[in-house]
């Protein structure tokens, strides 16, 4: 910090010109008093501030790790209150009031969910890293209703008869996820 020094004079002579400044400045306002005093012991004051600001991004060391989960039970998705996200680590030159936020849904989807982590220091100042979550379907289909039998008489002539004469049906099944094809041989 270079303070610069007052304009002084004085009908007789200057002996000395002081501050009080400290040997180092604190984030925020810091108030210099100037002092100067005379030969015969006479002093004025005047004051100066110097202003520290902060604009230095907090550094993220560590992002949480990614996460794989099984969906939850019947359900195409899981809770959030079952992932277990973790939380960055992070360095920052003046880490006082830093928050730590994420954009994390209530509810994680199938697939992978990209979550945002943002660090904003106690100025302003912002980072942000990414973590993967990955939640898989796990869980097998339930077939409630097979098709019915089906009883068809051999063609003429041969000891089988062709599958497009035969109408198989399909069966009655519900799975946690949409997509489910059913699947004969």
């Amino acid at each position: 910090v270079t303070l610069g020094t007052p304009v002084t004079n004085d009908n007789c002579s200057v002996a000395s010109v002081t501050n009080d400044a400290p040997s180092t400045f604190p984030l925020g306002d810091t108030t210099v008093t100037w002092t100067v005093t005379d030969g015969s012991g006479n002093t004025a004051t005047c004051t100066q501030t110097v202003t520290v600001t902060d604009d230095q991004d907090p550094v993220i060391t560590e992002c949480p790790a990614p996460i794989s989960i099984t969906a939850d039970a019947d359900i195409c998705a899981t809770d959030a209150t079952n992932v277990t996200l973790g939380t960055p680590v992070f360095t920052d030159n003046c880490s006082a009031g830093a928050t730590i936020t994420n954009d994390a849904p209530a509810s994680f989807p199938i697939g992978d969910t990209t979550v945002t982590w943002t660090i904003t220091d106690g100025s302003g100042n912002t980072v942000t890293c990414t973590q993967i979550v990955t939640v898989t379907d796990d869980q097998d289909p339930v077939i409630t209703e097979c098709p019915a039998d089906v009883a068809v008489t051999a063609d003429n002539g041969v000891c089988s008869t062709d599958a497009s004469n035969v109408t198989l049906g399909a069966p009655v099944f519900n799975d946690n996820c949409s997509g489910a094809i059913a699947s004969n041989d």
